[in-house]
């Protein structure tokens, strides 16, 4: 495999932030320990599934981009302008904006770097 280059790397950094910052949300909502939560204990449950949901699938992402599975650049991409999209729709307060660059610098780095994530290694390297 050809070496990836170091924006590759900080593309999968910030994505492996993002999804520990979803597992951090998931145990504080579980927990009871979030000040804005809603009154129902379902609803907080239901707000710790998504969230688990949501670091599970970008730790699954992190590893088929690792591997150069195309179909995980689009899902990704997919994923991070979701999640951006729903972040500027809320309320915004600084942990939001903080949030929103945690999401939208991998989101830049992986349409810069978009022909490293789509090509195909030769057979010939595969075998080297």
């Amino acid at each position: 495999m050809t070496q990836s280059p170091f924006s590759v790397s900080a593309a999968l950094f910030f994505l492996l932030l993002n999804a520990l910052v979803w597992l951090g949300f998931t145990i504080l909502v579980a927990a009871n320990a979030h000040p804005a939560l809603p009154d129902s204990r379902t609803v907080q449950w239901i707000m710790a599934a998504l969230a688990f949901g949501s670091a599970c699938a970008l730790g699954v992402l992190i590893v088929l981009l690792w591997k150069r599975i195309r179909i995980a650049y689009s899902l990704t991409l997919g994923l991070l302008a979701l999640l951006a999209v729903l972040t500027i729709t809320d309320e915004v307060g600084w942990a939001d904006l903080i949030y929103l660059a945690v999401v939208v610098t991998p989101l830049v780095l992986l349409i810069k770097d978009r022909s490293w994530y789509l090509r195909k290694d030769s057979g010939a390297a595969k075998r080297a």
